[in-house]
């Protein structure tokens, strides 16, 4: 693995780069002894792969984006590509974790069902489905088969290597995914409907688009949807309306390049299709109350 770093008013952040993950290739499992053979999982970083914490034993908090959250013994930490992230320090002896990182081009070839699991958005968190408790039950399918990627990485031919992970990470998903289910429908008592359908197919229009379009019209029109119906349909899963839904997703990502990169604050806005860095710093002092050269120096 490699990583870039930036400095922001004294502090690093490091940028993980998946070209040497896994012995150049574009997937890894990590253990416990090496994850904590050096300070990064506690240094706020960003990456160009998602990546998946098992946290075997312990508890304690990390952050992802700007936002506090805690795990325990059995908790998966689901982290898309491009998301701020860091654990605060915790008792090395008393915790076991475990990470598989992967690109998503690697994964995403023909599953899309499986997407979901990682086209998250601002409130992706807030929402709980970042984080999975694992039940009893799954543990020891879950265990058997990060034993067979180890396995997989370490001990097959080169020529095998990629085919065999490919398949194991793809029944972890999948496994992942009947857990999310299971959990979904015992709080709300019923199977995933189209409501359900219609919240997952605005999410990744959102997080396709979020650069570019940030009027509601786009995504409802996008989505065959009216006005009224897309607002009914964020309301019952955000509590609020879609325009506030898109412009908490720009303020993430503003947030995450300001502390993220070095870019100029100029460079952000007209990334973001601000037209003029003076829209974006409106913008943003009317969400955050600071400017971006005040968030980036507070930060």
């Amino acid at each position: 693995m490699i990583f870039k770093e930036y400095t922001v008013k004294d502090q690093k952040i490091k940028y993980f780069v998946s070209t040497e993950i896994g012995k150049r290739l574009p997937f890894a499992i990590t253990p416990y002894e090496k994850l904590i053979g050096s300070d990064d999982i506690f240094t706020p970083s960003l990456r160009d792969f998602h990546v998946i914490f098992w946290v075997k034993k312990g508890s304690g908090s990390f952050y992802v984006d700007f936002v506090k959250h805690t795990f325990s013994e059995g908790t998966l930490i689901l982290l898309s590509k491009d998301q701020l992230h860091y654990f605060l320090p915790f008792e090395k002896e008393q915790t076991a974790i475990i990470s598989i990182g992967f690109k998503p081009e690697f994964i995403y070839k023909n599953d899309n069902d499986l997407e979901h699991l990682f086209k998250f958005n601002a409130s992706a968190h807030q929402k709980e489905t970042q984080t999975i408790e694992i039940p009893l039950q799954s543990t020891e399918k879950l265990q058997g088969l990060c034993d067979e990627m180890e396995a997989i990485s370490s001990k097959w031919e080169k020529k095998y290597v990629s085919k065999g992970f490919y398949h194991c990470l793809c029944l972890f998903l999948m496994n992942c995914e009947m857990i999310q289910e299971e959990i979904q429908n015992k709080k709300s008592d019923r199977a995933i409907d189209k409501n359900i359908s219609d919240f997952l197919a605005f999410n990744e229009l959102l997080e396709t688009f979020y650069k570019t379009e940030y009027k509601v019209e786009f995504y409802a029109n996008r989505m065959n949807m009216t006005l009224k119906t897309l607002a009914k349909l964020t309301r019952t899963h955000y509590k609020t309306a879609p325009k506030a839904v898109i412009d908490q997703r720009r303020i993430l990502e503003i947030k995450r390049q300001l502390q993220g990169t070095s870019k100029p604050s100029k460079t952000i806005a007209y990334e973001l299709n601000f037209g003029e860095p003076t829209n974006m710093f409106k913008f943003f002092k009317k969400h955050v109350g600071l400017t971006p050269k005040e968030f980036r120096t507070k930060t």
